[in-house]
């Protein structure tokens, strides 16, 4: 009976683990580049995979050991990309992730929403990190420079007030290497421990910026189904309760 009440509580931890992932997805489903994550349960071992000892009685060797929340993992599919034409608006269209960085640690992202500081460099949109180039450098606008254009291989140049192109930089677009990690560290950013490479096909496009990948309806029914498992467990929990007592009730009579 006590086996049934921890299975029925390990559930609802699990559920309520999985509620807590849908319903960050849902807060950001407005925001851009967010990749949503994925609760991941597991199977966990029955109490004979468990024990030390005599082994339980036959009946008990083939209970299941119910169901735990494991890990969370990212979605890193591409959201879409919406135009707004402006120019320091970008999209990576394909792998890859911008480089971030405040001289004292580095970060990845997909959030292409820019801005030029009075220092004329391009930075993230809260204006915390620079966007990095090439050899880890910040990348720098000319003061005095306009129309600057950013080429679909990440190549930045700019009109010099006497009508002079200028190649101002090239943004560094890199990914882990096949299989390193990346964590997400939050407001779009990632951190990867590992050391990375060139991202290989990505292309940027300028005037769009990606939207999340988070599907609200798709969310809502994922939400809907762990509510429903999680009033299962609790329910189960308490008609266990109930005949528990009972049971004890009924023995203290005799």
């Amino acid at each position: 009976m006590l086996y049934g009440l921890y299975l029925s509580a390990q559930g609802a931890a699990a559920q309520h683990a999985r509620l807590d992932v849908v319903g960050n997805n849902l807060a950001n489903a407005s925001t851009g580049a967010f990749k949503r994550d994925l609760a991941v349960l597991a199977a966990h071992p029955p109490a004979e995979a468990n024990r030390h000892g005599p082994p339980l009685p036959g009946e008990l060797q083939n209970v299941t050991g119910g169901v735990l929340f494991d890990a969370t993992a990212t979605d890193f599919s591409p959201g879409a990309l919406d135009e707004t034409g402006g120019t320091w608006d970008l999209a990576l269209a394909g792998p890859g992730f911008f480089r971030v960085g405040d001289g004292r640690q580095e970060f990845l992202t997909r959030d292409g929403r820019l801005a030029v500081n009075d220092r004329g460099e391009v930075v993230t949109a809260d204006g915390r990190f620079n966007v990095l180039a090439g050899g880890g450098r910040p990348l720098v606008v000319p003061a005095d420079a306009t129309n600057a254009e950013v080429a679909h291989d990440g190549t930045v140049s700019a009109t010099l007030p006497g009508g002079q192109r200028v190649l101002v930089g090239r943004l560094d677009l890199v990914e882990p290497r096949p299989g390193g990690p990346l964590t997400k560290i939050g407001h779009g950013l990632y951190h990867a421990p590992g050391p990375l490479v060139a991202a290989e096909g990505a292309g940027v496009r300028q005037g769009f910026v990606e939207a999340s990948n988070v599907r609200p309806v798709a969310e809502m029914m994922q939400m809907i189904e762990a509510t429903r498992a999680l009033e299962t467990n609790v329910n189960m929990i308490r008609f266990q309760d109930e005949a528990l007592g009972r049971l004890l009730a009924a023995t203290a009579r005799r």
